[in-house]
């Protein structure tokens, strides 16, 4: 496929994910204090060109994941999309091998660059999540901390793959699983948002409801790991209650209640995966030659 639309892609999947209404994350019109609306936009393009490299390369996919951090690092102050960048150069690397558009090779290619990792690839993403300021991929009980001095040591000594990693925080990090189970909920999401993009023909409407239907049906490993499993789950009964009895002003209520002071329930691995699923969307739309969006 061609290299430029794979990261015009990536690109455009960043902008729209951010830009869609997904309760009790950032978007269009509402900025959080800490991280806002155009700290999302800013990164989402400003590591494109590593998607437009990682597109042709044949390896190495732990240092386009460094690299992909460091250029968002440049223009945007905060850790705005490193579980994006984490997703999307993988998806890159393997529809760059593509000649066209195809779901069942996307996934042979994807799985065939997991196992293929290296424990260089596993360093780079350490180095990755460091320069990003973000924790959560390991646990010091279950393999190197990410933010210990000798992580990276440990790495070596063991001989951890970059997919023994992803192996490992599988167990309570959702993106870590989309390494490990071939990017399932990606896929999974990508049907959706053809769904209800055929259902709607708006876009918009399209990623809400594809956000609430995996939030409904995989809790966030975001906020299990800042509030506990048992607040996830609640969360996603929530989303398949909204999903159930469908109207934006139910949508608007549910986010106000995951926003509001005293619970910020930000279900932002779930956003990420919008964002996975949404590349893979347009890479298909493209391939085809169809107008992406109305």
């Amino acid at each position: 496929m061609n290299p430029f639309d794979i990261m015009r892609a990536s690109q455009i999947a960043c902008c729209l994910e951010v830009s869609a209404f997904k309760p009790g994350n950032v978007h269009r019109n509402r900025d959080y204090s800490d991280i806002k609306y155009h700290h999302f936009i800013s990164s989402g393009i400003a590591f494109g060109q590593v998607v437009y490299e990682a597109s042709q390369s044949e390896g190495n996919i732990g240092y386009y994941i460094k690299r992909g951090v460091i250029e968002s690092k440049k223009w945007s102050p905060t850790n705005a999309n490193l579980g994006i960048i984490m997703l999307h150069m993988p998806i890159a690397m393997a529809s760059g091998k593509l000649e066209e558009f195809n779901k069942d090779a996307l996934k042979k290619n994807l799985k065939d660059i997991v196992l293929n990792t290296t424990v260089e690839d596993a360093i780079n993403v350490y180095d990755a999540i460091n320069i990003a300021m973000a924790g959560g991929l390991n646990k010091p009980k279950d393999g190197p901390d990410v933010a210990s001095e000798g992580a990276k040591k440990e790495l070596i000594e063991k001989n951890l793959t970059l997919y023994d990693v992803f192996k490992i925080s599988s167990e309570w990090d959702n993106i870590s699983k989309e390494w490990t189970n071939n990017f399932k909920i990606s896929f999974e999401g990508y049907e959706l948002i053809n769904k209800y993009y055929n259902e709607t023909n708006d876009i918009h409407l399209s990623i809400t409801k594809t956000f609430l239907t995996l939030l409904s049906k995989y809790p966030d490993t975001l906020i299990a790991r800042k509030k506990g499993i048992e607040v996830a789950k609640m969360v996603s009964k929530m989303a398949k209650d909204v999903l159930d009895n469908f109207s934006m002003e139910k949508v608007v209520e549910f986010d106000k209640y995951l926003s509001k002071e005293g619970n910020k329930l930000n279900p932002g691995t779930t956003a990420d995966l919008i964002a996975s699923s949404l590349m893979i969307f347009l890479l298909d739309k493209i391939d085809k030659g169809e107008t992406i969006l109305w």
